[in-house]
């Protein structure tokens, strides 16, 4: 499909200005454009002018179509999702107000990536590898903590995917403001590790969720202009962790998202193979 303009259809939930309502569907408008040739004919924009609605919302949408209730956490102000069928983007307002310009245009680019690429319900109704049947077996782990570790992987490898694309559209200062934006360490983030910390379950999941932020800025480590800046940026958003976490952590995101090709589901699965080193180096097995 060439560059013809998508179709967005605009739900607002709460007070949101017209010109706000413009300056998002423009810039969605051009990205679709310069990403041009995808299959994205038609995506809902949802726009809230509160938080507490979105999750209010979000709460009451996972309950309906029985799916986990993803966080929409303090660093999250825009997500993407199909489960209705059709590419769905999720904007906070109250969350963008406080923002960077560059890093706003680059979240809902970043959105927009999704609905390019993993814009059909077949990317959030997965099944589960092989190689994570293995892991959850052989260390007698539960149905939930399997699901748990699949969302956790599958959202990494889609962010990986879209900031690739995105590079490769010549999108650059704004996805390093995104993935600068990302990569910040929370009180929270220290807490869940120091909480999970000597838990085997527990660390093991707590490792594989910082894939998430890696995985929107590993594409940008090749960038000539940012790229060594972006990788500083990614060993400090670690410090939190003991030295040989952070390196087994490293060894995973480096070996992991540069082994991934084109296909989502084939590089979920390589990406389920390769967090086996960390399940190997927290259970000692």
């Amino acid at each position: 499909m060439g560059s013809a303009l998508v179709h967005i259809v605009v739900s607002k939930y709460g007070k949101i200005d017209d010109e706000e309502i413009e300056r998002i569907t423009e810039t969605m408008q051009e990205c679709y454009s310069r990403s041009a040739p995808h299959e994205v004919s038609i995506v809902d924009l949802y726009l809230f002018e509160r938080s507490s609605s979105v999750e209010a919302f979000f709460a009451k949408e996972c309950r309906k179509v029985g799916v986990a209730s993803a966080p929409f956490d303090e660093l999250f102000f825009a997500m993407h999702d199909a489960w209705r069928g059709i590419p769905r983007i999720t904007l906070c307002l109250e969350k963008m107000k406080k923002l960077p310009r560059l890093v706003k245009i680059g979240g809902i680019r970043h959105e927009v990536g999704h609905s390019i690429l993993h814009g059909s319900l077949r990317y959030y109704l997965l099944s589960f590898p092989p190689a994570l049947l293995e892991i959850v077996d052989r260390l007698n782990l539960s149905f939930e903590y399997m699901a748990n570790l699949l969302y956790l992987i599958s959202i990494a490898v889609k962010d990986y995917e879209v900031t690739r694309l995105l590079h490769q559209r010549d999108y650059v200062e704004d996805q390093v403001a995104y993935a600068k934006h990302l990569l910040k360490v929370s009180e929270d983030d220290i807490l869940s590790w120091e909480i999970s910390r000597d838990k085997p379950p527990a660390e093991a999941l707590c490792l594989v969720s910082c894939l998430k932020a890696a995985g929107c800025v590993v594409p940008l480590l090749v960038d000539k202009k940012f790229g060594e800046e972006v990788r500083q940026y990614l060993m400090e958003s670690l410090f939190y962790l003991p030295a040989d976490r952070s390196a087994l952590l490293l060894k995973v995101i480096e070996g992991g998202f540069s082994s991934l090709g084109t296909d989502t589901l084939d590089n979920i699965d390589r990406m389920v193979r390769e967090c086996k080193l960390i399940f190997e180096a927290v259970f000692n097995r």
